[in-house]
């Protein structure tokens, strides 16, 4: 029997990017488009009307923005995933948009190959961040989570890697050959030291400090 194909809605005001989009969706991955649309408002009627798998979305739509539909799906389809598309990079933006539960984030200038990359990982659950706000080194709040590395041992970096590469608890103590109770020790610590609870917040923490790339 054959896996259910993939059904998908993309939100981009830009027609010849949304264009871009459908094709990639659609001619590479084979996903069904059950709708292309320009504003916030139509996307939230045919995800409501459709439950999609996917929804790709440019942050700044037209009346109901990108972030704003987004949380609303979190909330009421937590089974949908998203990938939020934008021209405009924030890192704080960003990790907010993580922490709130988007599946991924993308800027619109990448290479066709990076559009692949991120639609393929997203469809399949991963997070997928490609930003060059990842690398920023100037900006202060990178500063400051540079300095947060530091605050961790060589073990607790380990497993910040292996976490932000979607791995269980289990899977990471097989690894170490650690028992599962000395990881979630380690991963509490963790936790604690660098103020984040969540793993979406250590993913793109691992990220943004060159630990892990995405």
């Amino acid at each position: 029997m054959s896996k259910p194909t993939l059904k998908v809605v993309v939100a981009e005001d830009e027609t010849l990017f949304r264009d871009f989009l459908v094709r990639i969706i659609s001619q590479r991955f084979g996903f069904e488009i059950i709708g292309e649309v320009a504003t916030g408002e139509e996307a939230y009627r045919l995800c409501e009307q459709h439950r999609p798998d996917l929804v790709i979305l440019d942050l700044r739509l037209p009346g109901i923005t990108g972030q704003e539909l987004a949380e609303r799906l979190i909330n009421e389809q937590p089974e949908a995933k998203i990938l939020i598309i934008s021209s405009v990079e924030d890192p704080k933006r960003i990790g907010s948009l993580l922490q709130m539960g988007v599946t991924g984030f993308l800027n619109k200038k990448e290479e066709f190959s990076v559009f692949e990359q991120a639609i393929e990982a997203v469809a399949n659950g991963n997070i997928f961040v490609k930003a060059s706000a990842q690398t920023t080194t100037d900006s202060p709040d990178v500063l400051d989570q540079k300095e947060l590395l530091e605050t961790l041992s060589d073990r607790e970096k380990q497993i910040v890697v292996f976490v932000a590469s979607g791995m269980t608890n289990k899977e990471i103590a097989q690894n170490l050959g650690l028992s599962i109770k000395t990881v979630e020790s380690h991963r509490s610590n963790i936790s604690k030291k660098l103020r984040i609870f969540d793993i979406a917040g250590v993913t793109l923490f691992a990220v943004r400090t060159g630990l892990v790339t995405l």
